[in-house]
């Protein structure tokens, strides 16, 4: 259970969580062309939350949100909480699985029996997270350069075929004020930006814990300038209701590409990239959810619960919703009012607040040093 993972590991595997699924999708359609300027926009908030999770691993640089919840709120309620975090990593990969998947057999293997696919992802998350995640983190460090060349060539490809973008589908830009666009853009604070609350329980194990800060803070404003660019993409690409509809408006685009007669299909390539994003996304997520369970539990070994774990979240993946309509409706709604709201901004608020109502009455007792 003892893992050690550098500050660039911890930044690329902070980009690339997000990034795994963010980018496969037209992010709040409520915006239509002015998605972009949210995205930017709520780097702010999302950095505020961030300052969250940090004050209170800097005021227990050894414990993950799993140990240090009994810690603050006492043992039961702490307990109580920290199994709802295990289980809250295990549901969201469970649905970035069925993601993945639905994306499989929409646009290449529409014939492919689903539980194939399940268990082909699960048995390479499973021996990828049994193997150590030390490994899983370094090639983290390695595949987000090979993201961003990829996202350099799409666009360039992108710009140079004839008739494939109009920029004039930006416009307008804000017709209705920043305002309207800070109301109709809150769910981006939880999704992408909120999903780095699993980090919660990796920067522990970073070898510099001086630095984790830094790296949180840089991963989070480049994910949001890749994402809004990705986006902006879409939009002089697809325009932006169009993007809205399509189910998968990344691999949309990517059809678009025309170039010399002989380079096109850049579906494929994307396809192939987003299947390294989501072992990465499915590992970081098991991994935490077996982590804390270890934690709870005092077990020195985490290998043990790998395999149930994978078996379970694949498990709940297929059975999550009966079919993919209903498992976007699913996530863009109860998921992030009722699961991403709590989970990534009340409980730790309270959590925060808890803690320093509990520093205020040490000291007033002179019992806090």
């Amino acid at each position: 259970m003892k893992i050690k993972i550098s500050v660039y590991q911890l930044f690329s595997l902070m980009v690339m969580l997000p990034y795994a699924t963010a980018s496969l999708y037209f992010l709040t359609p409520e915006l239509k062309q002015n998605v972009w300027i949210g995205i930017l926009v709520y780097i702010l908030p999302s950095i505020a939350l961030q300052c969250i999770y940090l004050y209170l691993f800097k005021k227990y640089p050894k414990d993950t949100i799993v140990s240090y919840m009994p810690k603050i709120l006492g043992k039961f309620i702490g307990t109580i909480l920290s199994v709802v975090y295990i289980l809250y990593f295990a549901y969201i990969a469970a649905r970035d699985l069925r993601d993945f998947v639905e994306l499989l057999l929409t646009d290449v293997i529409a014939y492919m029996p689903p539980y194939v696919i399940y268990i082909c992802i699960m048995s390479i998350v499973t021996y990828g997270i049994y193997k150590g995640f030390e490994n899983v983190a370094r090639m983290a460090g390695v595949i987000i350069i090979v993201f961003a060349l990829s996202l350099v060539i799409e666009s360039t490809f992108l710009m140079i075929t004839p008739h494939a973008i109009d920029f004039k589908n930006l416009l307008p830009i804000a017709e209705d004020g920043l305002i309207d666009i800070i109301k109709k853009g809150w769910p981006l604070i939880t999704f992408p930006y909120g999903e780095t609350i699993t980090f919660t329980m990796l920067y522990p194990y970073v070898n510099q814990p001086e630095k984790v800060k830094s790296a949180a803070y840089l991963s989070i404003i480049v994910e949001g300038i890749i994402l809004s660019l990705v986006n902006v993409m879409f939009i002089v690409s697809l325009g932006a209701q169009y993007a809205a509809l399509s189910i998968f408006p990344h691999i949309v685009a990517m059809r678009l590409i025309r170039f010399g007669g002989f380079i096109n299909r850049f579906d494929i390539l994307l396809v192939i990239l987003m299947i390294y994003a989501a072992f990465f996304k499915i590992s970081v997520l098991t991994y935490v959810s077996v982590l804390g369970t270890a934690q709870i539990f005092k077990l020195k070994d985490t290998k043990t619960l790998v395999v149930p774990f994978c078996v379970v979240i694949g498990i709940a993946s297929a059975l999550i919703a009966r079919n993919y309509p209903e498992h976007i409706k699913l996530g863009l709604d109860f998921t992030v009012k009722y699961i991403h709201i709590p989970v990534q901004i009340v409980i730790p608020l309270v959590v925060l607040l808890v803690y320093n109502i509990k520093v205020l009455f040490q000291k007033k007792l002179g019992n806090y040093n």
